[in-house]
């Protein structure tokens, strides 16, 4: 009987051990080079979309912004068109591009667009989730917009100075801004009703270029961003003197928030033989994508003896919804006066 006893102690030991022995393994910690390897091979891409446009033809211009990682190298390929066409970092994270289609591109909806992001000897790739075409359901648009991003000119750009900034856009939003090279995605609050105001005090570490830094405000709501420069230089000019004189300026036609379509036109009145510069900027925001900004038309003309003036535009993508901030500046000695029209794409 002893020795039948001692027999079964054996073998509850031993079995026993055959349990437990799996148990220290699945408790024991993954080796430091798996955890490594998980990180190498971690995904750095956050996001990346495209501009909708109506046809993809030759001349088409084609938008695409890639977020991920920071000061990485970005490219993107459209199969049969383009391959690894560099992307700019326009702020920390975000890449933007754009591609003309030229003749003998074989580019259609479902044509498959990458973006590479390569950060040091780590490489992420993702393919583009959405149409390049805009479908019918795309074309619902909310009305978020920057009407205006200004800055209070300072004498000089040197440490304790305060830069102190305006933007007049949809209420209710996040808004920000950025100043590169210096500080990014500095908060700005909504004082009232779609005015919002931020300020940035220059440290003594600061650098800015002599031919200015560029200035740039982000507006977002939901998943929609749009984004606005600087409408003027951060230093005043002439000892920070505007009390000129203003000259009359009036835009005929269209009118104020007019639906437009096609080639258009535009007519004003101003001082006899006056000066006008012409800036016209397209803003589009599409439900769920993002924002895109970008100016269609620049240049001087002069009114005629009697005052009047008129020019035309035509912009490269007509995508309903798109609104065109219309931006003129008239001059005539040292008399100015400014004026804005806005206008929505039907």
């Amino acid at each position: 009987m002893k020795i039948k006893s001692f027999s079964t102690t054996i073998a509850l030991a031993l079995l026993s051990s055959i349990i437990y022995l799996p148990e220290i393994a699945r408790a024991s910690p993954k080796p430091p080079i798996q955890i490594a390897q998980q990180r190498v091979f971690g995904s750095e891409i956050e996001s990346f979309t495209s501009y909708p446009v109506q046809r993809l033809e030759p001349g088409t211009e084609l938008f695409f912004v890639l977020r991920g990682a920071p000061y990485s190298r970005a490219t993107l390929t459209i199969p049969n068109a383009v391959q690894n066409l560099p992307m700019r970092e326009v702020q920390p994270g975000v890449y933007e591009a754009s591609y003309v289609i030229r003749n003998g591109d074989r580019i259609s909806e479902n044509t498959a667009v990458r973006a590479n992001l390569q950060q040091g000897d780590r490489i992420s790739s993702t393919r583009l989730q959405q149409p390049l075409v805009a479908a019918n359901s795309d074309r619902r648009f909310q009305s978020l917009s920057v009407d205006r991003f200004s800055a209070q000119p300072v004498q000089q750009l040197e440490p304790g100075t305060t830069l102190n900034f305006k933007l007049l856009g949809t209420p209710n939003s996040t808004a920000t801004f950025s100043i590169e090279g210096v500080a990014y995605n500095i908060p700005m609050r909504e004082e009232s009703n779609g005015l919002y105001t931020g300020e940035y005090t220059i440290r003594r570490q600061d650098y800015f270029p002599p031919e200015g830094a560029m200035v740039t405000a982000s507006l977002q709501s939901g998943n929609q961003v749009i984004r606005s420069r600087l409408d003027r230089e951060l230093i005043a000019s002439d000892n920070g003197s505007s009390n000129t004189a203003e000259i009359p300026l009036e835009i005929l036609t269209p009118k104020e928030n007019a639906r437009v379509s096609g080639t258009v036109e535009v007519e004003g009145r101003s001082a006899p033989n006056a000066t006008v510069n012409v800036k016209v900027q397209a803003t589009s925001s599409v439900a769920g994508l993002f924002g895109f900004e970008r100016n269609i038309l620049e240049r001087t003309i002069k009114a005629d003896e009697q005052g009047k003036f008129s020019f035309a535009f035509k912009p490269s993508i007509s995508l309903p919804g798109t609104r065109y901030d219309v931006n003129l500046s008239a001059s005539r000695g040292d008399r100015t006066s400014e004026e804005t029209l806005v206008l929505f794409q039907n």
